[in-house]
């Protein structure tokens, strides 16, 4: 059985953040490279023989609209309980990560496939700035979300099957989000799988310093 059970000290959340942040840094340098260049092209290949018209309603799931109206409701949710400790969390985690999403397009400036020039666009108007393709963003922002949620689940849930299915859901929605911009053409695949990696490495370092051990005894990630 592969698991992680946090109890009693905090050093685990901080060697996930790590090991994911070393993976992140491994994708970010072959996207330089050949053997990032092979996979990418392997992956679409695969792609377009196996495009399905329901991506882009995946898509859709990950747009700065729909992430944006689920963020303001479950903010809403944590202000009404008064919640601050995890709104304060929820806030730093969600807003911090597309910060972090902009500079690091910004630092490693690559282009989407087909060298084709896209914009930030928020609620059908374009930001006029350019949006690059290294990390995916729809991929950033639904999985930033969705993992926060499954750790309300976890955090504050108390039926161990309610538990699992949250699990099981979320983590479908963060493929889906994500198998949806390859195919859609919209991303390369070593950008979807920064952005997965880099997603778990913020929620993690966030957790570190949000989680408090003496109030908090659940377990993530569980698989038998």
């Amino acid at each position: 059985m592969w698991w992680i059970k946090i109890r009693s000290n905090k050093k685990p959340i901080i060697i996930i953040s790590g090991v994911f942040l070393f993976l992140f840094m491994v994708v970010a340098f072959m996207t330089s490279g050949t053997q990032g260049l092979l996979i990418d092209e392997n992956v679409a290949y695969w792609a377009d023989q196996n495009a399905l018209p329901l991506m882009n309603y995946a898509s859709f799931i990950g747009s700065s609209e729909m992430i944006l109206l689920v963020t303001v409701i479950v903010g809403l949710v944590l202000l009404i309980r008064r919640n601050w400790k995890q709104l304060f969390f929820f806030f730093t985690v969600s807003v911090g990560g597309v910060v972090l999403n902009l500079a690091l397009k910004m630092l490693i400036r690559r282009a989407r496939p087909g060298d084709e020039v896209s914009y930030i666009e928020v609620f059908n108007q374009n930001l006029e700035i350019q949006s690059y393709s290294f990390p995916s963003g729809h991929t950033m922002r639904a999985t930033i979300l969705f993992l926060f949620l499954i750790y309300l689940s976890y955090r504050f849930g108390k039926n161990s099957m309610l538990k699992f299915i949250t699990l099981i859901v979320f983590v479908a929605l963060i493929v889906t989000v994500a198998l949806s911009r390859i195919m859609l053409d919209a991303h390369f695949a070593t950008d979807i799988a920064g952005a997965l990696l880099i997603s778990i490495s913020w929620f993690f370092l966030c957790l570190y310093f949000f989680y408090t051990p003496k109030q908090a005894s659940y377990q993530m990630f569980s698989h038998r």
